[in-house]
């Protein structure tokens, strides 16, 4: 694996309402685009393996949702206003078609952009990726009574809960390189993975550029995800796979059990020794599956 958050090509695109989206792109200009959606918090600035994704001819395209790096915030963003950017993003890009990829919390945005761009999505992979609070069984009963009651205030007061979720995530605006800092624990993937000098500067760089503008991007993304989304994960029809590893101390089981569940004709990929990092060793076998899903369309001549 070749992991990186130095980008081919980076770029900031505006959209109808003036907002300006960052967007950054790793492999072949003219290859086949497909859509990258980080967690929460991060940025754009993440490609888990770069030799993989220029070998499959791929055109990554990792835009960075607003109020991280420099796209502009949004405040009272919903999950689904993340469908309308993209749109617009594709547009501006000259792509009609693309799978999108949604790793970790990016998987509700990458849901939502199948939800709301219909044919225009043509796949979806989603990689420790949450389902909706309301859906998936036992997690709202999980919760702690103090965070119980900030899902209570997004609700009922989103400026309020705002305002409180902006003091309790002040911890990454002032130091994002935190996250990474945590003890070595071999039982742990994501510890073992952050030992490799490349990977630990890519992750921190990524989370630097996501904290660029302190944590709105993260508390916004927050009150968007246990608001309701809109939509549910069983209304998509795009070919969907699911990955999830064993050693994930992130994402539990039971919300990839119940995304592979709900999603009509969704893959279940469940990989031992893995944690929330699993596409730094599985890259190539998401992109392949993307291949197997969606050939391209015959060209004229194949026509003939």
């Amino acid at each position: 694996m070749t992991v990186t958050a130095v980008p081919d090509r980076d770029s900031v695109i505006e959209l109808r309402d003036g907002r300006r989206i960052a967007v950054a792109e790793w492999g072949e200009p003219d290859g086949r685009p497909v859509l990258l959606f980080e967690g929460s918090p991060g940025s754009r600035l993440f490609c888990p393996d770069i030799e993989v994704t220029r070998a499959a001819g791929t055109r990554l395209i990792s835009p960075d949702r607003a109020g991280y790096g420099t796209s502009d915030p949004q405040p009272g963003r919903t999950i689904l206003d993340w469908a309308d950017d993209v749109r617009q993003l594709g547009d501006t890009l000259g792509i009609d078609r693309f799978p999108v990829v949604g790793w970790s919390s990016g998987g509700q945005f990458a849901m939502a952009c199948a939800f709301a761009l219909g044919d225009r999505v043509t796949s979806v992979p989603l990689i420790a990726a949450d389902g909706p609070p309301d859906e998936v069984p036992g997690i709202r009963a999980s919760y702690s009574p103090p965070v119980a009651a900030l899902i209570d205030l997004i609700r009922t007061d989103p400026v309020a809960a705002r305002i409180a979720l902006l003091e309790r995530h002040r911890w990454y605006a002032e130091d994002p390189g935190s996250i990474t800092r945590g003890a070595a624990d071999a039982a742990d993937p994501d510890s073992v993975h952050r030992r490799d000098p490349a990977v630990r500067a890519a992750l921190d760089a990524m989370f630097l550029e996501g904290a660029r503008q302190g944590a709105a991007g993260l508390v916004d993304d927050l009150i968007a995800y246990y608001q309701p989304w809109g939509f549910s994960p069983a209304d998509l029809r795009q070919p969907t796979s699911v990955w999830w590893g064993e050693e994930d101390m992130l994402t539990d089981r039971v919300h990839a059990e119940y995304l592979a569940g709900a999603i009509p004709r969704a893959r279940l990929f469940i990989e031992p020794g893995e944690g929330h990092l699993l596409p730094l060793r599985h890259w190539a076998r998401i992109l392949e599956q993307l291949e197997v899903d969606w050939p391209p369309p015959p060209s004229p001549e194949r026509d003939l």
